[in-house]
C-alpha cells in the first residue's frame, strides 16, 4: 500500500532541542557476539582495484534475468567484483538459523543454498554464512553513496561523485557463529536510472528510502520511490532514511518540528524505522544496518530509541 500523505491528527510531542553529538558506535545494540569485519570494497588483494563496483544503463539485464554478487571464480571470496546472471526468483528475506521461528518466509531451496553455504569448521563447529541485499533509493545528491561507503570503508569524502547507473559494495560481520555479509546496492537518483530500479529492488532484503533533510523536496519525492519499490519488492524490509543530519540540526526550530513531523507520518503509513543520520559525524550509520539485521532474523535490538526534535530520531520498535 502506498504511502497516505495526510496530517496527522495527533501531533508529535518534541520536547528537546539538545543535540547529542555522539559517534555511531561500530558494536553492540544487537547481539553480545556481534564482530564487524569490513571487505574493503573490490579490492580483493589487488591494491589498484576499484573499491565500488559501477553498473551502467546500457549494462541492464534483460526483463527476465537479475545480475547477482556472488563470483562464480571465487565463491569464498568476501569481495567479489563479478556479476552473475541468474533468473529472477521470489525470494526476499534469508532464513538462517539465528532466530527459533525457523524458515517463516518460506524461501526456495535454491536461494538456501546459494546463501546458506557452509564455509569451513572451527573448533568443531560449523560457520554458515548468509548474504543480505540492501538496496538504496532516492533523489540525486542525497548521501546514498557515502553511507554505503562509510558504512563499509568507515571513510568520508566531501566531494560529491555522482553516481552514474548502480554502485555495489560489501561488508561481512559475524554474529552467533555465521557470517553475515551486506549486500548494498545504491541507485542514481537521476531519472534516467530509473529503469534500473528492477535491479536494485528485486530479491532485497531491505529498501532504505532515504531523503536529504535539508531539501524537503527530496522528502516529497519519497512517495513516488516507495511507490515505484514497493513494485519490484512489496516483501523488503522498509527504512526511512534522513542524511545529513549534522546540517539539519542548524535549521531553525519550526522547520526541524515541521519536516521531522512529515518525516514520521510518512514511516507510519510505510511502517518503517525512522532514522536521521549524518556520515561526516557518524551519527546513526551504523544503527541503520543493526536494524537491518535485527528485523531480518527477527533478533532482539537492544538500541536505545531517540524521539525528541533536535535530536537525531532513531525509532524503530513501533514500525511494524
Amino acid at each position: 500500500m502506498d504511502p497516505q500523505y495526510q496530517q496527522d491528527p495527533m501531533a508529535p510531542n518534541f520536547s528537546s532541542n539538545n543535540f547529542k553529538s555522539s559517534e555511531d558506535d561500530a558494536m553492540g545494540g544487537v547481539d553480545d557476539n556481534m564482530s564487524t569485519t569490513p571487505t574493503g570494497g573490490y579490492n580483493n588483494g589487488y591494491q589498484e582495484s576499484p573499491r565500488r563496483q559501477s553498473v551502467h544503463s546500457e549494462n541492464y539485464p534483460p526483463p527476465n534475468g537479475s545480475f547477482s554478487p556472488q563470483s562464480e571464480s571465487d565463491p569464498n571470496s568476501r569481495s567479489n567484483t563479478g556479476y552473475q546472471h541468474q533468473p529472477v526468483q521470489s525470494y526476499s528475506r534469508p532464513s538462517s538459523g539465528l532466530s527459533g521461528s525457523g524458515d517463516r518466509y518460506g524461501y526456495s531451496q535454491t536461494y538456501q543454498e546459494q546463501n546458506q553455504r557452509s564455509s569451513h569448521h572451527d573448533a568443531g563447529r560449523t560457520q554458515s554464512s548468509v548474504v543480505i541485499k540492501v538496496g538504496m533509493v532516492g533523489d540525486a545528491q542525497i548521501g546514498k553513496t557515502s553511507l554505503m561507503v562509510k558504512y563499509v570503508e568507515g571513510s568520508w569524502d566531501e566531494d560529491y561523485i555522482q553516481t552514474l547507473g548502480v554502485n555495489f559494495m560489501e561488508k561481512t560481520i559475524s554474529i552467533r557463529n555465521t557470517e553475515i555479509t551486506f549486500s548494498i546496492w545504491d541507485l542514481g537518483g537521476q531519472r534516467e536510472f530509473v529503469n534500473m530500479l528492477p535491479l536494485v529492488c528485486n530479491d532485497a532484503v531491505a529498501l532504505l528510502f532515504m531523503f536529504d533533510l535539508t531539501r524537503k523536496s527530496t522528502l516529497n519525492s519519497i512517495k513516488e520511490w516507495y511507490r515505484q519499490g514497493r513494485g519490484f519488492n512489496k516483501t523488503a524490509i522498509p527504512l526511512l532514511i534522513g542524511t545529513k543530519y549534522d546540517h539539519f540540526i542548524n535549521f531553525p526550530r519550526e522547520e526541524q518540528e515541521e519536516i521531522s513531523s512529515q518525516a514520521r507520518r510518512f514511516a507510519t503509513a510505510m511502517k518503517a524505522p525512522l532514522v536521521f543520520s549524518s556520515t561526516s559525524h557518524s551519527i546513526n550509520v551504523q544503527k541503520i544496518f543493526k536494524i537491518v539485521l535485527s528485523k531480518a532474523f527477527d533478533l532482539k535490538c537492544t538500541l536505545p530509541e531517540i524521539t525528541n526534535t533536535g535530536e537525531p530520531l532513531l525509532i524503530y520498535q513501533s514500525s511494524v
